[in-house]
């Protein structure tokens, strides 16, 4: 395949083969493995796309280009249970890639000199293959400027990033397990800002781009910014009655994979579900949860060689079904593996309610309408208490009525008691929160949840 490459212009994403790189992909492994010595075992991972990228600020475009790029990651174990990985550019084909598969193969022994023994290890065992494809309908690099910006009106300071094109993540081992997942898809992170320095933040994504879609998605973001143009009001510390946004709610969601969920933290008595599992603690019957890989937002293989089952129930009407458990930690702890190698969420899927989000302003009567909330942490982990800001569109509302923004506060409040005691409803609709990290390569995942309707939620500052 080509060299990576970064073009200051879009231009025709013609370079990107799937069917050449597959064959590489392939070659190399095959050669990689043909290499091994008796009591060495090898695991080789693939992670590559095809991708525009576009930056813009103040309505205008700002960074314009299409990358292409692909990378393996190698694991090099042996009998014994010494490791090493190895993460190198994919650039070779033809006849160059024998003497890569060679000075790969000489530098993974060459690192493995003096690594102890890891008694945890997860050396190739299991013979599986799967071929997935994701097609979909993504805006060509010359038709994007003007689909997302060509409807601006007078005002506009838009702010954002949109990443559009096919991701791939492949996996093969000594063991003869062969995986490959590849998607095409788009997210476009976005904010409006007024000359007040507030903001509305919003996205739109998925595999099919609808212009439709995405112009109802910034005609809402206009019509909240609005409000945002009021004078904000300081509101007291306290406990008070609040509307999370699915963005938001996606947000304390993502505390679950802080250790939360692992099985490991949870064996080490380090994780606030401990007090779950003892049955100490429990979740409203309104909260379920799945990690669910039909959603294609991400394979179901890990780097580690794991295969998750495409649906994995993790609560169940509040009740706690099981946690992400890696083959390391079976190893260690002896709880048989589910597939999840990282021990931490990558496609979850909250169940939806009853309450349909256009009536959200009026479930809540008078509290906080939160739109996003940032900076979370935990404050007291084993506790499952979490502490962060709000962000962008927060409102105060009154009588169902929003009034307007809010000067920002900082939260301080238990998993137990927003997904459990004071979880008063759950929107019917559910949104995709795309994964939108971008520091290496496209991250995989995404999240698909509902809004939360909370009795009380604690403020501290």
């Amino acid at each position: 395949m080509n060299h990576p490459t970064n073009h200051g212009v879009a231009g025709p994403m013609n370079g990107f083969s799937e069917e050449l790189l597959s064959e590489n992909f392939s070659n190399f492994f095959e050669g990689f493995f043909a290499g091994l010595a008796k009591g060495e075992h090898a695991r080789v991972s693939l992670a590559a796309e095809n991708t525009h990228f576009l930056r813009m600020s103040r309505g205008a475009v700002r960074q314009n280009g299409v990358v292409q790029d692909a990378q393996l990651q190698i694991q090099f174990l042996t009998d014994a249970g010494s490791t090493t990985e190895i993460t190198l550019p994919f650039v070779c084909s033809g006849d160059a890639l024998k003497a890569f598969v060679a000075g790969t193969l000489d530098t993974a022994r060459r690192q493995m000199t003096g690594v102890p023994a890891d008694p945890y290890a997860n050396k190739p065992s299991t013979r599986s293959t799967s071929r997935v494809a994701h097609a979909g309908k993504i805006l060509a690099p010359e038709e994007a400027v003007d689909a997302l910006l060509g409807q601006q009106k007078p005002g506009d300071d838009l702010v954002g990033i949109y990443a559009g094109g096919k991701t791939i993540s492949a996996l093969a081992d000594s063991a003869g397990m062969q995986h490959w997942f590849s998607s095409d898809s788009f997210f476009v992170d976005y904010s409006l800002w007024l000359k007040n320095g507030r903001a509305i933040k919003s996205s739109y994504a998925g595999r099919q781009w609808q212009q439709a879609d995405y112009l109802e998605s910034l005609n809402q973001a206009r019509a909240n910014l609005e409000l945002m143009s009021r004078e904000p009001r300081v509101l007291k510390p306290g406990n008070y009655r609040v509307f999370l946004a699915p963005s938001a709610t996606s947000e304390l969601l993502g505390m679950f994979s802080w250790g939360a969920l692992a099985e490991g933290s949870i064996q080490r008595n380090e994780s606030p579900f401990c007090a779950l599992r003892r049955g100490e603690k429990s979740f409203s019957s309104k909260f379920s949860l799945n990690e669910n890989f039909a959603l294609g937002f991400a394979p179901r293989f890990s780097d580690d060689g794991e295969l998750a089952p495409e649906c994995i129930s993790l609560f169940e009407n509040g009740r706690f079904v099981q946690a992400l458990v890696s083959a390391r930690t079976q190893k260690e702890f002896g709880v048989p593996s589910n597939g999840v190698g990282s021990e931490r969420l990558r496609t979850p899927d909250m169940a939806t309610g009853d309450l349909p989000l256009s009536e959200a302003f009026k479930a809540l009567g008078t509290g906080l309408y939160l739109s996003d909330l940032h900076y979370l942490n935990w404050s007291d982990a084993i506790q499952g208490r979490v502490t962060g800001m709000t962000r962008y569109g927060c409102l105060w509302v009154e009588n169902g009525v929003p009034v307007g923004p809010i000067v920002d506060m900082r939260f301080d409040e238990t998993l137990f008691r927003c997904f459990g005691s004071e979880l008063a409803d759950v929107t019917c609709e559910a949104h995709v929160i795309p994964e939108t990290t971008t520091y290496v390569r496209r991250a995989l995942g995404g999240a698909r949840v509902p809004g939360m309707l909370v009795n009380n939620f604690q403020f501290t500052l």
